[in-house]
């Protein structure tokens, strides 16, 4: 944190504020922030604009924290076997993200670098799709797919485990 210049609180202060910085230079700084970002986009557009941005960012803001609260079990955990294999964390393979975005939340967590999330045969992946489509143009010249890593590491170790074959 010392590299992003914020200026910590002591243990005592961040025990009285619950906050790693001090309200008073959090306030500032996104004032600061707000107010420079409001002028530009003023400068450029007027008050629609600036106050149609300020608002878009809002619903995105909302949007992403509701999406990864969600996307990790609202803090409890509701992962099911044989669907979410990353055990370190709460986070969900859920149906509708996975198919409105392609976000399998729990496969992303255990390949985040893999331009493949859906890897079981119902786990629908359109952004997946819409990358092979841009690879096989020539658009994209290459991409990470973890599909046989997520069968080797987990569904085949996991299958075994539960399915012994006699």
């Amino acid at each position: 944190m010392q590299k992003t210049g914020v200026l910590l609180n002591s243990y005592a202060q961040y025990q009285r504020f619950g906050s790693l910085c001090h309200p008073f230079w959090t306030i500032l700084d996104i004032s600061l922030n707000w107010s420079i970002c409001y002028g530009v986009f003023f400068l450029l557009g007027g008050h629609a604009l600036a106050t149609a941005l300020f608002a878009w960012a809002a619903v995105w803001h909302i949007g992403i924290r509701t999406f990864n609260y969600d996307g990790h079990g609202r803090g409890t955990n509701q992962q099911r076997e044989g669907i979410d294999f990353s055990q370190n964390d709460f986070s969900l393979n859920q149906n509708f993200y996975g198919f409105v975005a392609g976000e399998w939340h729990n496969n992303h967590h255990l390949y985040p670098k893999s331009a493949r999330a859906g890897f079981l045969n119902y786990q629908i992946d359109l952004p997946w799709l819409f990358i092979r489509i841009l690879y096989r143009l020539g658009a994209i010249k290459s991409y990470r797919d973890s599909y046989r890593n997520f069968f080797c590491d987990y569904y085949n170790p996991w299958k075994k485990q539960k399915f012994p074959q006699k």
